[in-house]
């Protein structure tokens, strides 16, 4: 064969694991209750592969469709694709748009229950996010409801309370179960969203007056367990912490601090990159680079909030950023080695 024909297949086969790795470090929230309704995802995802995606309360009707929906998304996938789910239980309960399932109760609520009755509701809630195909769940929150004004955390009972040893405790009866069931949780929201007063889902929020070091310490607990395969960044202000950016785009919140001080080498996800704190101040793509330069390995768009962007625009993005320089081929590359170990543990 030439060698001009040579470097021309070679060329090509780099370009596509080069699209290939960028769309593995992508979460996204799709759009219908049946595959045809995301045909061009579908597509996406056979040609390229994804590293997940994320369903939500429209998307979930019985029992029957969620199977089918969630089975035919695998299906496209060569390998292993994240099937995500928020489910926390409370008013944070995306199973409970199914029909035949009864809610699940708050964080809160269980906070006050014995270790008995708290292990039997979610042992019943990780067994039922296992049989209708999720392999992902963000959640629990690990955040201390430490301000009463809390709009986000505290307000929606999301929190198993303000003292450590007790979240810490109850979060890992929960992660446990997850885990029975081989579904990974993403522990959320570092660097810790409970003393928050602002929602960053509408805006930017500061927490530089409110924050206290204590919160890091159910995340610390966890990771030096070795209970957590993944943990989700908050789109928090800290001056404390960095004077420029938010955790999410933040080196020094996700590297310096969760990486090297606490000793964490999971996946990072981020929150939904199209909230409000994110989206009101950076464009999409100064919100990308921020993000995988601060340490993100998957970003998670989902599709909730504002326009909806395509697995293909973000691909592109990350594509344009590697050729002007702004992210490198390490920073994807090791992003990946990360993700793919992950995967590499559902099943085993």
């Amino acid at each position: 064969m030439p060698i001009v024909v040579l470097l021309f297949f070679s060329v090509i086969s780099m370009y596509a694991d080069i699209t290939h790795k960028c769309a593995n470090m992508i979460i996204i929230g799709i759009q219908g209750e049946s595959i045809a309704d995301d045909a061009k995802l579908a597509t996406f995802i056979q040609k390229n592969a994804l590293g997940g995606i994320l369903l939500f309360g429209k998307n979930l009707k019985t029992k029957k469709q969620v199977k089918k929906l969630t089975s035919d998304f695998q299906k496209l996938h060569p390998d292993t694709l994240l099937i995500g789910i928020d489910q926390e239980g409370g008013f944070v309960d995306r199973l409970s748009h199914i029909k035949s399932i009864q809610p699940f109760p708050s964080a809160q609520k269980v906070s006050l229950m014995d270790d008995n009755r708290t292990q039997k509701i979610y042992t019943k809630m990780a067994k039922t996010t296992h049989e209708l195909g999720f392999n992902l769940n963000f959640a629990p929150s690990v955040d201390l409801s430490i301000n009463p004004k809390n709009r986000v955390i505290v307000h929606y009972q999301r929190s198993f309370g303000k003292d450590v040893a007790h979240v810490v405790h109850k979060a890992s009866i929960f992660l446990d179960a997850f885990a029975k069931e081989d579904v990974l949780c993403a522990i959320k929201h570092f660097p810790g969203h409970g003393s928050s007063t602002g929602d960053s889902h509408k805006g930017f929020t500061d927490v530089t007056h409110s924050w206290q070091e204590k919160e890091l310490k159910p995340f610390l607990d966890l990771i030096e367990m070795g209970k957590v395969p993944m943990i989700m960044s908050a789109h928090i202000f800290n001056t404390h912490l960095d004077q420029h950016y938010p955790a999410t785009l933040s080196q020094k919140t996700l590297q310096q601090l969760l990486r090297k001080s606490m000793g964490y080498h999971g996946v990072i996800v981020s929150d939904d990159m199209q909230m409000g704190a994110i989206t009101q101040n950076y464009t999409l793509k100064e919100s990308i680079s921020l993000a995988i330069n601060a340490g993100v390995d998957m970003l998670l768009f989902g599709n909730q909030i504002g326009k909806p962007v395509s697995a293909t625009q973000i691909v592109a993005i990350m594509k344009t950023l590697l050729a002007e320089g702004k992210i490198t081929s390490k920073q994807i590359e090791t992003a990946n080695q990360r993700i793919e170990k992950l995967k590499n543990t559902l099943g085993h």
